[in-house]
Formats: C-alpha cells, structure tokens, sequence
C-alpha cells in the first residue's frame, strides 16, 4: 500500500510541474502578443545622463520626437550587465546611431541608494555614444508595464508614434538585428 502511496505522490507532483511550465510558457506567450502595439511613455522622473551630468529629459523628448527609436533596459548596479549588455548592444547595432532618424537608447535602472557607488565603481565601464536615461525608481518599467525577467523583452524598437514594432535582444538573438534593420526602412 505505501509503494502506491508514493507512485500516487510522485505521479501528482510530476503533473503539478508540467502544469505550471505550460502555464508560465501560457504567460509569458500572452505577455509577447500584447508587447507589440503598445504605446511607450517617457515618465518626466527619468533623467538624461550624459558626461557624469543629469538634465531633464525635455529637450531629449523634443529632440527625438518622431523618430525610431530602439530602446534596452539594463541594470545599472550590475558591471557585468553593464559591459555584457549596454556595451556590446551598442556595438552590435551601431546602425542605429549612423541613421538619423533614430535614436539608441539605454534606461539605467540605478537605485537611488545605489548611485554613489555606480558613479565611484561603474560609470566609467559605459562605453557608448548612445543616449542613457537614468532611472532611479524602476519609473520606465512601472508606467509602461514592462516588468519581466525574460532579456529578449527587455530589449525593442519604437516607431515614431512610440508604438512597440519589433522586440528581441540581439545578444541573444543575432536574428533579431535583421528586423530591427527592416523596421528603419
């Protein structure tokens, strides 16, 4: 009787697992079909960083109005998110930046407790003449939604009405920097 007790335990627990894979698989296939279309806002907290300098974002928000504009949220506490995703996602779509109707830009997510030590510690690993907006309160990702583990969502392009078109990391999906370049057509 225990030996079926315990197939009995083991076959519910294997289900039990196999439900949740599908329903986080469910989840997150929901979250991709509702990413494209959705319109991006620039909350008035984020700020421009540029030269170890904060500024409003006006003049940003003027300056790019009406354009493409490929957008990354990188974890500003991490170095290596730092060298291993703004970095080299600026290397890799360089394209972005040559072309001037559009615009690459980085949202560093830098806690307010935290930004002493990026400033002392990581700043000077950014290597990139992309635009960084700072962010200290996780603002971008609240007001448009965007809360998500998954990298490849973390990463999409805009139109010039700020309408999601294209997403996808191009780190992890070189494929990816092909659509991004057929969306700038």
């Amino acid at each position: 009787m225990s030996n079926l007790l315990k197939i009995i335990v083991c076959f519910l627990i294997v289900s039990t697992l196999f439900s949740c894979k599908k329903h986080i698989r469910t989840i997150q296939k929901q979250q991709k079909d509702t990413l494209l279309s959705r319109e991006i806002i620039f909350p008035n907290q984020l700020k421009l960083f540029k030269n170890k300098r904060f500024s409003q974002i006006d003049s940003f928000l003027l300056n790019t109005k009406g354009k493409t504009k490929l957008i990354s949220i990188v974890d500003g506490n991490c170095p290596k998110c730092i060298d291993n995703q703004l970095n080299r996602i600026d290397a890799s779509l360089e394209f972005i930046t040559d072309n001037p109707n559009s615009e690459l830009i980085f949202i560093l997510n830098v806690l307010s407790e935290d930004s002493v030590y990026f400033m002392r510690h990581i700043e000077s690993s950014i290597n990139t003449q992309a635009t960084i907006l700072w962010d200290n309160n996780y603002n971008f990702e609240s007001c448009n939604k965007l809360f998500t583990p998954d990298i490849n969502l973390r990463t999409f392009m805009i139109d010039s009405d700020n309408r999601i078109v294209q997403y996808g990391n191009p780190l992890f999906n070189p494929d990816v920097i092909s659509k991004y370049r057929d969306k700038l057509k």
